[in-house]
């Protein structure tokens, strides 16, 4: 009964010096400060669950750029972080924070929110976010492209901060370089442009859609080929049917200007051939002319789907 007895007494012992304690350990321990460092040490670790538990924050419209992986595979993330407790109002707080980040000092005012008490003694604080912090991704000719190496979709894209990111994107017809943006404070939303580059499977693409439609135009049995950007002029009456023949082939390249592409200029040289009365005399003869033009276009990938609109480039000409 006396060991009973005294266990009971050592236990209230240890909640009343426990209880006494909390409002020193809320004070220099439990603060809004040291939460602030806490969510940068997360950051650091690349642990994002760990992050969002000292964040106070709307239900994101994406998670996929808010994982350990896109985290822990960032160009760089802060270090040494030190956070300062300007001002406590209730269940709000005001600090700043600075952390080392690409090799610079970063400074940022964060707003702290007290939420529902540990154990129901011990304070708990966490980041402030009205929005979340995003990277707001134009890219032309793709609906995805990757973050620190890992796939989402375009448009505004919620990340963590503070931390470097890489964004890119690598699709079947257009890639792009590589961008590094910085994401440093809540508020921040930078927008990362990339422009299209094309890739090797889509200049093979649109060589065979070349090929395809001159192919097509030499199936014509006129001077002036429906849908194509050449013809044969000619002030004679024909007689019959023309034949047509392609006796040089276009270089196919691609070159990007912003969001637009063109096939690179060539000189393309095609052969006609038939009979005519002359306007004149009336005399029949046969005509075998080698014509040149400059063939050019533009080209648009949608929904990984390529098109080719050709153009000509200055007069045709007899070669």
């Amino acid at each position: 009964m006396r060991t009973s007895r005294r266990l009971l007494i050592s236990a209230l012992t240890v909640v009343v010096l426990t209880v006494a304690a909390v409002p020193l350990l809320n004070f220099t321990v439990y603060t809004p400060a040291r939460a602030a460092e806490s969510y940068i040490s997360a950051i650091e670790r690349g642990d994002a669950q760990s992050a969002f538990s000292y964040l106070s924050t709307p239900t994101p419209t994406s998670t996929l750029a808010l994982s350990d992986e896109v985290l822990s595979a960032a160009p760089d993330l802060p270090r040494e972080p030190e956070a300062e407790t300007v001002s406590v109002d209730g269940d709000h707080a005001k600090v700043r924070l600075s952390y080392d980040l690409s090799s610079r000092e970063q400074t940022a005012d964060l707003t702290m929110v007290r939420l529902p008490a540990s154990a129901g003694l011990f304070n708990r604080w966490a980041i402030e976010q009205e929005e979340w912090p995003t990277l707001t991704l134009d890219v032309s000719g793709s609906s995805t492209a990757t973050v620190n190496g890992y796939g989402v979709s375009t448009g505004s894209v919620p990340v963590l901060f503070p931390a470097s990111y890489l964004v890119g994107f690598d699709a079947t017809y257009l890639k792009s370089r590589s961008q590094r943006t910085e994401v440093t404070a809540p508020g921040d939303s930078p927008t990362v442009k990339l422009s299209p580059e094309p890739t090797a499977k889509l200049e093979q693409t649109v060589e065979e859609q070349v090929t395809e439609h001159l192919q097509d135009c030499m199936k014509s049995k006129t001077l002036m080929p429906a849908g194509c950007v050449f013809g044969y002029d000619t002030d004679n009456e024909i007689i019959g049917d023309v034949s047509w023949s392609l006796e040089r082939s276009p270089q196919i390249g691609l070159t990007s200007s912003g969001s637009d592409l063109e096939l690179t200029p060539s000189t393309v040289e095609v052969r006609v051939k038939g009979r005519y009365r002359d306007i004149v005399t009336a005399a029949e003869h046969d005509f075998d002319e080698k014509l040149a033009f400059v063939l050019g276009g533009s080209v648009v990938v949608k929904s990984s789907q390529v098109s080719f609109e050709p153009r000509r480039l200055g007069d045709v000409t007899i070669a």
